[in-house]
């Protein structure tokens, strides 16, 4: 028992000695010295290449419903200056998008939305939302579109690689379902 109780005691010692360790390396990355980066940050990568996506949904209706994505100036610190950032629906991105996919969603119809490529990101904030009007009347609710934005121009900034385009995809609920 007592030689139980021994080997007990030499390996919870040992597991305890080899969990606290000392790192001499005290250095943390310097964050300061990263450039501003311009990116649409709402949307999930599947990491194959594709691009960013995000789902959503909408009601048949005759009324417009009210969307929003989100422009982000992510840098260590807030712009000095306004950031004037301009979009487009991007139908190659989409392209891309469909075929790393493996889908094959259609571009949501001119006459289904209505936004601005033109965003400001005002001095001394990070974040804007771009407000998107979707109109359902006449889309298919069998049918899923896609709705996909890229970022054209910084405003001087560089363009994120991997937030440089958003692809919502979106769905069209018939009424009561």
């Amino acid at each position: 028992m007592k030689r139980i109780l021994l080997y007990i005691s030499v390996i919870g010692l040992a597991l305890v000695g080899s969990l606290s360790s000392c790192l001499k390396d005290d250095t943390q990355p310097d964050f300061t010295k990263n450039e501003a980066i311009i990116e649409l940050p709402v949307g999930s990568s599947a990491g194959n290449g594709g691009g960013n996506s995000i789902a959503t949904s909408f009601a048949l209706s005759s009324s417009p419903a009210d969307y929003f994505i989100y422009v982000n100036y992510a840098a260590p610190e807030a712009n000095s200056q306004d950031v004037n950032v301009t979009l487009k629906v991007d139908a190659e991105a989409l392209n891309k998008f469909n075929t790393v996919n493996g889908k094959s969603y259609p571009l949501l119809p001119e006459s289904a939305y209505s936004l601005s490529t033109k965003v400001t990101i005002p001095t001394g904030q990070r974040l804007v939302k771009l407000p998107i009007k979707i109109t359902t009347t006449g889309l298919d609710p069998a049918v899923t579109y896609a709705l996909p934005i890229t970022i054209t121009d910084g405003g001087g900034y560089t363009v994120s690689g991997n937030f440089g385009t958003l692809i919502s995809v979106i769905s069209i609920k018939a009424p009561n379902t």
